[in-house]
């Protein structure tokens, strides 16, 4: 599937069929492995040629609605000529010819090439997710596998926040042991490989003294010990902790006021990164991390710290429903600087975590990328369920304006279900329920509404079949996924609650032609079972229906 949205295609068709490949040009051997790696038939052949070309100016270094610099724009044009395909790629370097050989590798994938023209590049600048929820953290080997699926489909940051990781929280003061070391830096070396952006965060609000130079001695030790395994960006979370100094000597240098602490933490931990490499960025998680944008705290701590520190924004709330141009623009006045996003889309921690969501990305205006440095997406601790939300993310980063949240989903759903998608979409679409304006259950209000309208007729036959035909379909997702599948033992729960809900659908629809007491008594049971489990599921239209089948 070719995905996410391209920005420009203009196409007379395609070569179809399995392709020998041969390369050359601009990096010629590394994009031959890097093709190699997807399994693809890499040896000279006459019949796909692709030529690499280098080109630095205007038009590969700019994007002109962004107004922006980028180092990830490329073309595509791609031609047929006596049974040989040959496709001409343009970038500016090493990491645009990564993104269009990642759109080459859905072509070949998918056995079909465009011939003609493309021309691609992001709207968004910083594009990613960052594992920040409180909970289990993810699995090593689910964090390799996302991390490189996420770069394919065109994100180029990772934040690395787990908060139940303790040497990122209450142990930030210690190094790292070995092993988990070790994997950190195959992180990075993942990241670098895929060009990804890794930022390591280190969360010490909870305990440090910000004047105390011994405290940032040990910053600095911490920092010094993931910069040796290749990590170059930085987080520092100060979020979620007390808005009171509770050191007597941070009071009396920071006249009590946690923003001047802050400042100062943040201004010195800056030079010092700076001193390890120029180029290393750091990024900030404030103490007043959502709200109007202008508030006191956020308004100081943006005016008093170096600009070139990136700092995280959720929002008017906590989990934001929307994500405006006008706020964007409140914030940057107040901070002197754009916001960078941290979106708590999809996760489901603290009293949501009732809630699955593998819904998919809306409220965000489309004109943001012009007002915001980029948007960093909040994962859940199910890393395989976190894919379907994070692909419409990655969606509306890179293609914005073109950016439709129900198709952009049901094509993310094909990626991670492959052909047991059909069976699986009446599950998933009753999981819909998340902080933003989604509706939920979309078939089963379908379903309901064409079977209203044959009662309404006075055609309770036809309206039963409808109903018995869509509980078939629900049922079908209960056996679609392997017992053993993990992406089924992270939905194990919800999956449990619908499999109550697919009996109750259909026994309810049985009322229909049997009012019996016992038919009655069976669906009474099984909603009073679907009601008292506390996982969301299904919208009020299945608690509705069922109690007006049992009026009946």
């Amino acid at each position: 599937m070719i995905y996410p949205s391209m920005q420009s295609i203009n196409t007379l068709g395609a070569a179809k069929g399995s392709f020998n490949i041969a390369v050359d040009g601009f990096e010629a051997a590394y994009a031959a492995g890097l093709l190699s790696e997807f399994s693809l038939n890499i040896c000279k052949a006459d019949k796909l040629y692709i030529t690499i070309i280098r080109k630095n100016d205007r038009s590969t270094e700019y994007i002109e609605e962004a107004c922006r610099l980028t180092d990830e724009k490329y073309f595509i044009d791609t031609s047929e000529t006596d049974g040989n395909v040959h496709m001409r790629l343009t970038v500016s370097g090493k990491r645009s010819l990564f993104r269009a050989l990642c759109r080459v590798r859905q072509m070949l994938r998918r056995g079909e090439v465009p011939l003609g023209s493309i021309e691609d590049y992001p709207l968004f600048a910083e594009r990613g997710y960052i594992e920040g929820f409180y909970g289990s953290p993810w699995s090593f080997e689910t964090r390799k596998s996302t991390l490189k699926m996420m770069a394919e489909y065109g994100m180029n940051t990772y934040y690395y926040a787990p908060k139940d990781d303790p040497y990122h929280r209450e142990k930030w003061s210690e190094l790292y042991p070995e092993t988990e070391l070790a994997e950190l830096k195959e992180l990075a070396d993942i990241g670098r490989e895929n060009f990804v952006d890794i930022y390591y965060c280190i969360a010490p609000g909870l305990s440090i003294c910000y004047s105390s130079d011994e405290d940032f001695e040990l910053l600095k030790c911490k920092v010094e010990q993931l910069y040796s395994i290749g990590i170059r960006n930085f987080g520092l979370l100060l979020d979620d902790i007390p808005d009171n100094l509770f050191y007597e000597e941070d009071k009396q240098r920071f006249g009590g006021d946690a923003a001047n602490a802050h400042i100062y933490i943040i201004n010195r931990f800056n030079a010092f990164l700076k001193e390890l490499d120029p180029k290393s960025r750091l990024t900030v998680c404030p103490l007043v991390y959502h709200g109007s944008g202008e508030e006191y705290y956020i308004s100081k701590l943006g005016r008093g710290i170096d600009g070139d520190v990136s700092l995280f924004w959720t929002g008017k709330n906590i989990c934001s429903q929307e994500l405006t141009v006008p706020e964007a623009l409140i914030f940057t006045h107040s901070t002197a600087r754009r916001p960078l996003y941290w979106d708590n889309f999809p996760v489901n921690d603290a009293e949501m975590y009732n809630e699955l969501h593998i819904g998919y990305l809306s409220g965000r205006e489309s004109g943001l990328y012009r007002f915001a440095e980029g948007l960093i997406s909040n994962v859940m601790p199910y890393p395989l369920s976190s894919r379907i939300p994070l692909l419409t993310v990655c969606d509306y980063l890179w293609a914005p304006t073109k950016y439709d949240g129900v198709a952009s989903w049901q094509k993310t759903c094909e990626i991670v279900f492959g052909d047991k998608k059909e069976a699986l979409m009446p599950f998933v679409e009753n999981l819909l329920t998340s902080c933003l304006k989604v509706e939920n259950s979309p078939g089963l209000n379908s379903a309901i509404a064409a079977a209203n309208q044959e009662l309404f007729s006075g055609n309770r036959q036809r309206a039963q079949q409808i109903l018995l035909a869509y509980a078939d379909k629900m049922k079908g997702a209960l056996t679609a996924l392997d017992p053993k599948d993990p992406l089924r033992l992270e939905a194990e729960p919800w999956l449990n609650k619908y499999a109550v809900a697919c009996e109750l659908f259909e026994s309810a629809a049985m009322l229909l032609s049997d009012s019996s007491q016992e038919q009655k008594n069976k669906v009474a049971d099984l909603l009073s079972r679907y009601m008292v489990d506390p996982r969301t599921l299904c919208d009020f239209s299945l608690q509705e229906f069922s109690e007006r089948m049992l009026s009946l």
